[in-house]
């Protein structure tokens, strides 16, 4: 079962952001598989890996529909990927120094911060696009 499900309480109803949420949210899913069963490091450095790299892909489709269709809450939004970004930097740069990280609590910080910034900031930029017609 999974740790967190994509089911239509987190559908913002814009069929790319959506799709986009949906393999975030896998990623948070294979991350508590590996805490679960107590992988190595090499496993959860590369979950957390994907997380990151896929998050700069989606973060990079959202900034560019708001910039392509003048977002009014670009600045805000933005502020919020520019935070996640650094957050998840500093998880990854101390993975690979090998400090110890209370799983846990990254996996509980990643699952708030996405299902949060879902719900509310990416839930505004959907509403606003389905506006313009781009559901």
């Amino acid at each position: 079962m999974p740790y967190l499900e994509f089911d239509s309480s987190l559908r913002v109803g814009n069929r790319l952001m959506d799709q986009e949420h949906e393999m975030l949210i896998g990623y948070i899913n294979q991350l508590q598989n590996v805490i679960e069963h107590e992988a190595d490091g090499n496993a959860i450095k590369q979950v957390v890996r994907g997380l990151v790299e896929y998050s700069r892909t989606h973060f990079f489709v959202e900034e560019e529909l708001m910039k392509a269709y003048d977002y009014p809450e670009i600045g805000f939004h933005l502020k919020a990927h520019v935070g996640f970004r650094d957050s998840a930097n500093a998880l990854v740069r101390d993975l690979d120094m090998g400090d110890e990280i209370d799983l846990r609590q990254m996996l509980a910080f990643l699952t708030e911060w996405l299902t949060t910034h879902i719900l509310s900031v990416d839930a505004k930029l959907a509403d606003f696009l389905r506006d313009k017609q781009l559901a």
